[in-house]
């Protein structure tokens, strides 16, 4: 098997958390235009209320799941996060499942939630930290396919299930959502733990057995570039092994906070797109053109599928002027257009923001910090998204530096640190063998 399929085939596996996460976040999206779970949990004055509850909510627990994965991740390993993701996404997906009521339906969503926060940080973490340098960018831009992937998926079932004409037909999709959650946790038994945290924990040997393992290729079957890349690892956490762990280290020291404005800048451009604002709304929309049931969702099918365009800001200015006249007025041909615009924002994000951010964003910390890194106001809200993106485009053009083709830890040099050993230098070192102490 060769190194380029062995990679891909690793990296497919470990995004099934990525897909887990699309899945999940999407399936409320086809469950709001359910005939039968809204005559049982919306057909009350309070519906609109419940369904910002359902989403804040969600989000809200994500927030607080993005702070506990790093602690866990640094404590108890990467594989770790992502398993105590899968538990919770496959109990609570079961909970919403089978909610009598809606409290208990929004609490399944919340805890959901947390395990989804938890997905989305770690994930891209532990394939930017397998993957080799020449093709990082590939692989773990994986992530953001399987993203989508899900969405795609849980968008095809809510259609499919829509079919079904028993009271029941909602639950299906989460008891699929909760299917998803044990495939993942299953599949965790397969995959190799994160080789540098290996070695942050003084466990080199297991390391080099993985590094040797999903890097050695036909011209190295010795493995050695997997040894120099041992190599240099070990050198750059013996290296960072003084430095502090906390957040008042990050803002101090010069290096950190250029990689925190640096990780910031990309997200803060990627979230500010309101392209999950978007996403939740689409039922709404496609049903202001008085289609039914089945057109909403295959049209919110559609929706997930696109991928690529004009720029975003254009995107969503048009959007907010089309919302501003015609979402909650009868001129079809208004929202006609507005769904169109939906498309076009969908297909420029899946190709950009959507891949690239989770690679920037986790190759340029440290190991020993990188998890740490990582209504009323109407159609106006979508000003806020077209503002901060167009404000966002100028600083991420001169401010983040190219990192493509370079190591994880030879992009320290980037942002000022001292790397520890350059990677040619390690493979020059006696033909790439490696001796290695560990310090407890």
């Amino acid at each position: 098997m060769t190194e380029g399929f062995t990679n891909i085939v690793l990296i497919c596996s470990a995004a099934l958390s990525s897909f887990n996460y699309g899945y999940s976040i999407n399936v409320i999206a086809g469950t709001l235009v359910q005939v039968a779970f809204n005559q049982k949990f919306l057909s009350g004055s309070n519906a609109n209320m419940l369904i910002d509850s359902n989403v804040s909510g969600f989000f809200g627990a994500a927030l607080i799941g993005c702070v506990v994965q790093a602690y866990i991740s640094n404590r108890w390993g990467r594989k770790s996060v992502n398993r105590v993701a899968a538990v919770l996404v496959a109990i609570d997906n079961t909970l919403q499942a089978g909610a009598p009521h809606i409290a208990m339906f929004l609490v399944g969503r919340y805890i959901t939630g947390l395990g989804c926060g938890m997905i989305i940080t770690t994930t891209p973490v532990y394939l930017s930290e397998i993957s080799p340098a020449h093709s990082r960018g590939l692989l773990v831009g994986l992530q953001g396919n399987f993203i989508v992937f899900g969405y795609i998926s849980s968008s095809c079932a809510a259609l499919g299930f829509h079919f079904v004409s028993k009271t029941y037909q909602w639950r299906l999709n989460y008891i699929n959502a909760a299917f998803v959650g044990v495939c993942l946790l299953f599949s965790l038994l397969f995959l190799p733990e994160s080789p540098r945290w290996l070695v942050e924990v003084n466990r080199p040997d297991e390391a080099g057995e993985i590094l040797h393992n999903i890097h050695k290729t036909r011209q190295d079957p010795n493995g050695r570039v997997a040894r120099a890349e041992l190599s240099q690892i070990v050198a750059q956490v013996d290296q960072d092994r003084s430095q502090p762990r906390s957040w008042a280290f990050i803002f101090r020291t010069p290096s950190m906070r250029k990689r925190l404005v640096c990780t910031l800048l990309v997200w803060s451009m990627a979230q500010s797109t309101g392209i999950t604002v978007l996403a939740n709304l689409t039922p709404r929309l496609f049903g202001a053109l008085c289609y039914d049931t089945i057109l909403q969702l295959a049209l919110a099918l559609v929706w997930t599928v696109l991928a690529g365009g004009w720029g975003m800001a254009i995107l969503v200015a048009i959007q907010a002027a089309l919302r501003s006249q015609y979402l909650d007025s009868s001129n079809l041909a208004g929202v006609r257009a507005a769904v169109a615009i939906y498309f076009l924002i969908a297909f420029y994000f899946c190709c950009t923001l959507e891949c690239v951010g989770y690679v920037y964003g986790c190759e340029i910390w440290p190991t020993h910090l990188r998890t740490h890194a990582f209504g009323s106001i109407g159609w106006k809200y979508y000003i806020v998204f077209i503002c901060v993106t167009v404000a966002l485009t100028i600083p991420c053009m001169f401010m983040l530096p190219e990192t493509a083709g370079m190591s994880l830890e030879e992009i320290a040099v980037k942002f000022g640190d001292q790397v520890a050993l350059d990677f040619e230098q390690a493979m020059d070192a006696k033909g790439g063998s490696t001796h290695i102490e560990t310090t407890n």
